[in-house]
């Protein structure tokens, strides 16, 4: 088997069948898919087992709630030589009907490949925006300064033999950021990676996403993640400037996704920038880093001028909301 396709499933039934038929699984026996159902209330479960008695390379599986314990169980499953990870609202877009992709995973001798990716509408060529495309070091500091284009787990092919021997696995305790996470630790132990120019993946990004709905857990879930990630580099004094910029890019999230959707925002900003991770980044960080337009409210925030940050993150709730 070459490739093993990871779907977490839950409340899915409007997409999930979408979702399994740009894998290819029907046309290409080298191909299986993994749906994990975590809890889900509507048809989900009968729609997948329905479609998994006529093939049987669709295996239904189920784990306790949460993607993090659904992915754990699909890689716990998985026998193919790759493993790569699916939303069940987005798809694939190039497994089905591309030999190209497939003829890769065959060839391949490293031990990551990361492809291109639409949202929506929109491409991400993360090929083409990537400089020293073969230097690792190079490429973890590029991503994690560019957190949201990069840090995803979907759209890449990890092998599934590496996974599984070093026990990567995804932290159930992290509802956000998991897959950030799981990228970086396989990621520090891998040896090569390649980028391929190809668009692979489609995430759809509807009004409906979990990143356009307040959830007032959701600062708290992101220090968590914050203070996870910075413990597992702890040990690679190499990333530690990008990583200063990995937590701001991080709360810039927490103020467009959470506070500033919130009452009291500017009380919340004042109180998350007197926390230690984020003096820690403020006072080591220089003021060249973080004077771009993205960082830019930390230059405030630096100098304690929180009206001025508040006056900017309230227009980017503004822009997102309309995007």
């Amino acid at each position: 088997m070459l490739l093993s396709i990871i779907i977490p499933a839950y409340n899915c039934e409007k997409t999930i069948m979408q979702a399994i038929k740009s894998t290819g699984v029907y046309s290409n026996n080298q191909i299986e898919v993994i749906v994990v159902n975590n809890g889900s209330q509507d048809r989900t479960e009968e729609l997948v087992k329905k479609k998994a008695r006529g093939q049987k390379n669709i295996i239904y599986a189920e784990s306790e709630k949460g993607v993090s314990n659904a992915r754990n169980k699909g890689i716990e499953i998985a026998t193919a030589r790759w493993i790569t990870f699916l939303d069940a609202d987005d798809y694939l877009i190039n497994l089905e009907n591309n030999n190209n992709l497939l003829k890769e995973l065959v060839k391949c001798s490293e031990d990551l490949i990361i492809c291109n990716y639409f949202v929506n509408s929109s491409k991400i060529n993360l090929y083409s925006m990537t400089n020293n495309r073969n230097d690792k070091i190079k490429v973890i500091r590029q991503m994690l300064e560019n957190p949201t284009k990069y840090l995803t787990v979907w759209g890449k092919f990890y092998r599934t033999d590496l996974v599984k021997n070093e026990n990567i696995k995804f932290d159930n305790k992290l509802l956000y950021s998991e897959d950030s996470e799981f990228l970086l630790n396989y990621l520090l132990i891998c040896n090569r990676l390649v980028f391929i120019n190809y668009y692979v993946y489609k995430y759809v990004l509807s009004e409906n996403s979990t990143v356009r709905k307040y959830n007032p857990q959701l600062a708290q879930e992101y220090e968590k993640a914050i203070c996870k990630i910075k413990e597992d580099l702890i040990e690679y004094p190499e990333f530690e400037s990008s990583l200063y910029i990995f937590v701001l890019m991080q709360v810039n999230l927490m103020m467009v996704h959470n506070v500033f959707l919130s009452k009291n925002a500017l009380v919340k900003l004042k109180k998350i920038c007197n926390k230690d991770y984020i003096q820690e980044a403020l006072s080591k960080i220089s003021l060249k880093n973080i004077l771009t337009p993205r960082l830019l409210p930390f230059v405030f925030c630096k100098y304690h001028c929180y009206i001025c940050a508040g006056i900017i993150y309230k227009l980017r709730v503004i822009q997102n909301h309309y995007k």
